[in-house]
């Protein structure tokens, strides 16, 4: 059935019923007025066929699949991507591996374990530096001192309070921001207990933000390859 339409305005739902203007043996012919100013629409109705009605103000037709998978991929590429992927390569027995990661880190959505390993290999590097460059005096109220602060911090981790593993992947910054609100709940609740807290946890947060930034990664990336140059340890390739 062919349905041809034809039209002097907007189409909208009918207010009067269609009117039978002429009929054949193959073809209805009916009028539908719309409004008082006399909009209407005539179909021509051929019996034998099948129907097809279109008009101006057809329902929009649905997403293709391919529109729908460019828009998926739209929303993933807004989502956080990893940052300073290692692209030099490195034996994988250096200490400082956890560092020379050539997938990149994803700060947002990495595990306790992961993190642990990189801050492990930021406080190794650091102190094998300092020694190597003759300095053997005590570390702390240094960087190392900080990063040490972190650790401990994390080693500290109640995880069956806390509702989740150490394997399971969460916001690292976030995690240290939350503790930052926690100090101060506790500082408020218990203000002579806990009057250093705040403190500390502000510190921890502060040095987190440091390790998590793509130009501190990429800076102890380059320091960690010089490092193991200096130290002969095999080293197949600088980073580019």
């Amino acid at each position: 059935m062919a349905v041809q339409v034809q039209q002097n305005a907007s189409f909208k739902e009918p207010k009067i019923g269609p009117k039978l203007i002429s009929k054949s043996a193959d073809t209805e012919i009916l009028e539908c007025r719309i409004t008082k100013k006399g909009t209407f629409m005539t179909i021509n109705f051929n019996i034998h066929q099948a129907v097809s009605l279109t008009t101006t103000n057809q329902p929009k037709a649905p997403i293709a699949p391919q529109q729908q998978v460019t828009d998926a991929k739209k929303e993933v590429e807004a989502e956080p991507e990893a940052i300073a992927a290692f692209t030099g390569e490195a034996q994988k027995s250096s200490p400082y591996s956890a560092l020379l990661n050539p997938e990149g880190f994803d700060f947002s959505n990495m595990s306790i374990n992961e993190f642990k390993g990189i801050v492990d290999a930021v406080r190794k590097l650091e102190s094998d530096t300092q020694r190597a460059s003759g300095n053997t005096e005590s570390l702390r109220g240094t960087f190392w001192g900080d990063v040490m602060d972190v650790k401990g911090s994390l080693e500290g981790i109640n995880f069956q309070n806390r509702g989740f593993s150490s394997s399971d992947k969460i916001d690292i910054t976030a995690f240290f921001e939350l503790g930052v609100k926690e100090a101060q709940q506790m500082r408020k609740e218990h203000p002579r207990s806990f009057s250093k807290v705040v403190g500390f946890a502000r510190s921890a947060l502060s040095t987190v933000e440091k390790l998590t930034s793509e130009s501190f990664i990429k800076e102890y990336q380059a320091k960690a390859v010089e490092f193991l140059k200096s130290q002969d340890t095999p080293l197949i390739k600088t980073q580019a």
